[in-house]
């Protein structure tokens, strides 16, 4: 594989040792060019999964090699040509080939940082790590990759630019910066990972003990602009929308490597990707991701570590549907943000307004956020600002987050206020709080604690599951290091867990035992025993009274088979109790079949027959469903050219629920109705058929076709299940919804 030649024109220390100038490095994958003779050297390896921190000189080495334009990393991979696998995955995509993990601190205090993730075979990852050591794998960056392979080893080199990433240099005395580097090898047959260091992103000290180089670092300036266009046709009638165009841009603007200035005009929302089936008939929304670049950019910034995905900003509420119910993806006019990463102190504002449309239903979006660093402890202020002229709501968050962490210790804590005024002013508080004690690297005591009062109301531009809610957890690990010839690890979890809402209802809480066996061929076991305590359930939906519901224990084994091989797969079977007398059956097998080392098929199904779901099927009236669901999902993705990539997804789901029992929930209790049947059938059909051309980061073209439908059908239960599954899918197809061609192009200048 070819790469782009750059020039090298940097001297910099690593550990103290001077590294000399150097000319003319390619990224190709071979580490041939004499620039790698004065790079700086990892020449020992330890085993962290299993974390047996045995030392290793014949796994891994690498080489890290710092210039005028970026960083270079080259991996050799000591595996030979029988022993690895070679496969492609697309981008973000989940890799079944051998590949290589590089963590790049670039401020060197853990404030922050970067994963990039290369296969043997090109797939690539890109991640922000944040302070909390949680991954957004959102963010998509510039950089550069390629492997070259060889008898007894392959190598990688990844090529990262100082200007695809935001960072504050902490420049010492003599003129240099610290960068954290860590690096892992992934290896495939036994499911042991290599690191430069004897930790893993899982353990509380990873960023302290972060292997650490000193480059000289440029000072840059960076002006990206990324327009956009797309046209896409309906096939289906929109209400005199059979065509839409759209043109919009990104305009990225870094004075230096620690302050971004960013504008965006009618943001690409991403919608190339269509979103899963989402079968959900809880009270707790699906929380979605967003890849706007706009959006994903500087994202650690604005990150707070509050529990159970309790987030101040969820950017797909950003740019969604309208308030007036006119616009499914409302048009943004304009978004501006910027980004100052200091020494110690770094703060970020971004305002975005969308489009007003017709009827004013337009919403501003502003927050801001303010954040103190030193070695070990970080502590800062994020606010939040919507205005919602048309529902006449404006609504406003604020949260104070603190965070530590040593070599034993790990500490996330938040405090969060909100305020609405919509007819009346409501106002609520909460309190998240992690605290983590690493006894050894195989074993960790975690507990949690979130309590969101019933006035805590953060929807209108973050996320979460529920308010009103006092949610504790205690959680235990511990992994044993076999080591014999066919068991190499043991890990036990144990988790415990007490819910109750703010007025101090009990409500249902889960306590949990998992093992999990790692065998030497790679294959792994996992057994889960779980009881769910009875409690009041006050949370079914439909604004509906509390019931009590009672205990239900629930058991699942899981097998995944060795990832090597050109066929792989995993099956679980989970027996659970459900609802308030049910039982249920669970079956899951996913299988993945690689006919070449560029060809991913996988064909996932998931089944679950019960007859204890409950479902709020009005408000105070409870129904307890005999239901049948059934979701299958076929993606096959290729690597046509070195540049062109093919990616396809089918997915259905035939959901049939027969009225076993419906009650009204009253303050007694639950009474029984009779004569009353609320069975449905609810069927959906996602298919999507993409063709991509990259021609380089943020710099593509696009082209999709998107069919898809849904049809729910309320039925009396003697009439539910008649229509066969395939006959459900051929309907949807038949009749859809979304039958739509997307040509889409963006390029960065």
């Amino acid at each position: 594989m070819s790469g782009l030649k750059r020039g090298v024109f940097t001297l910099g220390l690593v550990f103290g040792v001077p590294l000399s100038y150097a000319q003319g490095v390619q990224v190709d994958g071979k580490l041939d060019e004499l620039a790698w003779q004065s790079a700086a050297d990892f020449l020992t390896f330890f085993q962290v999964v299993p974390a047996t921190h045995t030392a290793h000189k014949n796994k891994v080495t690498a080489k890290v090699l710092a210039t005028e334009e970026g960083i270079y990393i080259g991996i050799i991979n000591y595996q030979p040509e029988n022993q690895r696998k070679k496969q492609f995955n697309l981008q973000d995509g989940f890799m079944q080939g051998e590949f290589n993990r590089i963590y790049l601190d670039f401020s060197g205090d853990g404030s922050s940082a970067y994963l990039f993730a290369t296969t043997l075979g090109g797939g690539k990852q890109d991640a922000v790590v944040t302070p909390q050591r949680t991954t957004d794998m959102d963010w998509d960056g510039d950089w550069e990759s390629a492997f070259d392979e060889q008898p007894l080893y392959w190598s990688n080199e990844v090529f990262v630019p100082w200007h695809s990433v935001s960072f504050s240099s902490k420049v010492n005395a003599d003129g240099f910066s610290t960068i954290g580097v860590g690096i892992q090898l992934y290896d495939l047959k036994s499911n042991n990972i290599f690191a430069n260091q004897k930790q893993t992103i899982g353990n509380s000290d990873f960023f302290l003990n972060m292997p650490k180089i000193e480059v000289s670092v440029p000072q840059q300036s960076q002006l990206n602009f990324v327009p956009y266009v797309s046209y896409q046709r309906h096939f289906e009638p929109r209400q005199n929308k059979n065509h839409e165009a759209d043109v919009g841009f990104d305009l990225f603007y870094k004075p230096a490597h620690h302050q971004t200035l960013s504008f965006s005009v009618n943001p690409d929302f991403a919608q190339v990707d269509s979103d899963d089936v989402d079968v959900n008939y809880s009270a707790v929304e699906t929380l979605r991701t967003d890849k706007r670049p706009f959006f994903t950019q500087d994202i650690s910034v604005f990150s707070i570590g509050a529990l159970q995905d309790t987030k101040l900003i969820h950017t797909r509420r950003i740019g969604a549907g309208s308030d007036d119910k006119s616009e499914l993806i409302t048009p943004i006019d304009g978004a501006v943000r910027f980004v100052h990463q200091g020494k110690s102190a770094q703060w970020g504002a971004f305002a975005v307004k969308e489009n007003s449309l017709d009827s004013g239903a337009g919403k501003d979006f502003y927050a801001g956020r303010f954040s103190y660093r030193s070695a070990r402890w970080q502590s800062g202020i994020l606010a939040t600002h919507v205005e919602r002229p048309w529902l006449k709501r404006n609504a406003q968050s604020v949260a104070w987050d603190s965070q530590y962490q040593d070599d034993k210790w790990s500490m996330q804590s938040a405090l969060l206020f909100s305020q609405v005024d919509h007819e009346t002013r409501q106002s609520g508080n909460g309190i998240s709080l992690n605290v983590g004690y690493q006894f050894t690297p195989n074993t960790q005591l975690e507990g949690q604690f979130l309590r969101l009062n019933d006035g805590f109301e953060n929807r209108d531009m973050g996320y979460m599951k529920r308010n009103d809610w006092q949610y504790s957890k205690l959680s235990y690990s511990h992994a044993v290091n076999v080591g014999n010839n066919w068991l190499t690890r043991i890990k036990h979890s144990l988790d415990l867990s007490y819910e109750a809402n703010s007025r101090g209802l009990k409500l249902p809480a889960r306590q949990g035992y998992k093992a999990q066996l790692m065998l030497n061929n790679g294959a792994q076991w996992s057994v889960h025993l779980d009881q769910v305590r009875s409690g009041w359930q006050d949370n079914i939906g439909a604004n509906s009274a509390p019931f009590f519901q009672p205990s239900a224990f629930e058991t699942r084994v899981l097998y995944q088979s060795p990832y090597t091989g050109e066929f792989s797969w995993a099956a679980s079977v989970e027996l659970d109790q459900e609802g308030l007398s049910g039982d249920a059956l669970q079956l899951a097998l996913d299988m993945t079949w690689m006919p070449h080392a560029n060809w991913n098929i996988k064909f996932n199904n998931y089944f679950r027959d019960g007859d204890g779901w409950l479902v709020a099927s009005q408000r105070n009236q409870l129904s307890e469903y005999d239901r049948t669901i059934f979701i299958n999902t076929l993606e096959a993705s290729a690597l046509i050219t070195e540049n062109l990539e093919f990616s396809s997804t089918f997915q259905w789901s035939v959901l049939e629920a027969k009225s076993k029992d419906v009650y009204d929930i009253v303050a007694d209790g639950l009474h029984r109705q009779t004569n009353t049947d609320t069975s449905f059938e609810d069927t959906r059909m996602m298919s999507q058929f993409k063709l991509r051309y990259r021609m380089g980061a943020y710099s593509d073209v696009y082209l999709v076709y998107r069919r898809g439908g849904e049809q729910l059908n309320m039925l009396d239960k003697t009439q539910v299940g008649h229509k066969s599954w395939l006959e459900s899918v051929k309907d949807n197809w038949t009749k859809p919804i979304e039958n739509s061609v997307i040509f889409k192009v963006r390029y960065l200048f």
